[in-house]
């Protein structure tokens, strides 16, 4: 299993994945659009040093099982540094193998690269809410606030 950095060539493979994702989540009742989830990828390579970064899972055939999406910016009452998961999530078929774990520290260190005061993730698409909250407890993360929805 290797973490990597994402690069050009995965962006069609995560639109692919991107769809599967959608599905299974309260998503699906929304369009799901290819062209600008390719869009929103190749924005955020084309800015490596930016405010976000984009690690890949990869399995053991060299395929990308799974991604976060994270950035640093700050809050509107402080100009220290924070970041946040924008996405986060790997194949059904390959949960409990590691793989988020090992994504999710590549991501620790790279925030913690940019002298963040605090890293938060949360779960808002539906989907195994209850196995989420237990795997961020169960790394250190503490639980704040809740998320709500009015569908229109």
């Amino acid at each position: 299993m290797t973490i990597r950095f994402a690069q050009e060539s995965d962006v069609d493979k995560f639109v692919a994945l991107g769809r599967r994702y959608h599905e299974i989540t309260r998503f699906r009742r929304l369009a799901y659009e290819p062209q600008r989830v390719a869009q929103s990828l190749h924005a955020l390579l084309a800015n490596p040093h930016g405010t976000h970064c984009w690690p890949v899972a990869e399995g053991g055939n060299g395929e990308p099982v799974g991604g976060l999406i994270g950035c640093v910016e700050s809050h509107i009452f402080s100009s220290l540094p924070v970041a946040s998961i924008v996405h986060f999530d790997v194949l059904p078929e390959r949960r409990m193998g590691g793989h988020g774990l090992r994504l999710l520290r590549a991501f620790e260190k790279w925030a913690a690269n940019r002298g963040v005061a605090e890293i938060c993730f949360g779960t808002n698409s539906g989907a195994a809410s209850e196995r989420v909250g237990r795997f961020a407890r169960k790394v250190g993360y503490e639980q704040v606030g809740e998320n709500y929805v009015l569908a229109r």
